[in-house]
């Protein structure tokens, strides 16, 4: 992605700093690291963490971590980067909220299903006693609330990921008893696909059915 005329001077004015043993970053607390997430900054992201900067740190006063800005702002390249940097996906504000509580707010539903891959509790209460599904209700935010639920019963992402291939999986032990019920019988061409569906070896078909992409993987 081509570096724009904004980050280029923002980038060679850190540099300055930088090598200027300069002390806080920014004014109003802000880090910048945490600027140049809210702008989806990525070279400059990178160059920061090269150098030193505190992938974690929050906004003084507040606690807005380097990626929660990222995703209040919908940098979503920006907090991919920080989370493969081993940014927290559930570093706290000083109110207790993490960056779920504030995708919820939002309600935005992509933000919120990369935390949630990430590693994102749904257990987190802020000062007011709310997890994140509560603030996406409060905020009638359907979907997600629909979402973080399900992601609950299953257990975490990877269950409510899993889900669909694990039913796969039971409609294919299921299927030679609903033949032994009568059904009618299907054409040749389907016949065959279904022998290959129900009578490969289980390993093999767990193997399979692992790099299918369903809409559930990001």
């Amino acid at each position: 992605m081509a570096v724009t005329r904004a980050e280029a001077s923002f980038l060679e004015q850190t540099q300055a700093w930088h090598a200027g043993g300069a002390g806080r970053d920014l004014d109003d607390g802000c880090t910048r690291l945490a600027f140049a997430a809210s702008r989806g900054w990525c070279s400059s992201i990178k160059w920061l963490l090269e150098n030193g900067a505190d992938i974690d740190a929050g906004i003084l006063g507040i606690g807005f971590t380097p990626l929660e800005t990222a995703v209040s702002f919908n940098q979503r390249d920006a907090a991919v980067l920080l989370l493969d940097a081993g940014a927290r996906a559930d570093a706290r504000k000083v109110d207790g909220s993490t960056a779920l509580h504030g995708v919820a707010v939002s309600g935005n539903l992509e933000m919120c299903k990369l935390l949630l891959s990430r590693g994102a509790s749904l257990e987190p209460r802020n000062y007011r006693g709310e997890d994140a599904e509560a603030i996406a209700r409060r905020y009638c935010h359907t979907t997600t609330v629909d979402l973080l639920a399900a992601v609950r019963a299953a257990g975490g992402w990877a269950g409510y990921v899993d889900a669909p291939r694990k039913e796969l999986l039971a409609l294919r032990r299921q299927l030679p008893s609903l033949r032994e019920r009568g059904r009618a019988a299907p054409s040749s061409s389907v016949r065959l696909h279904e022998r290959l569906f129900v009578e490969v070896p289980d390993d093999v078909f767990v193997h399979a059915v692992s790099f299918w992409r369903g809409p559930r993987d990001l």
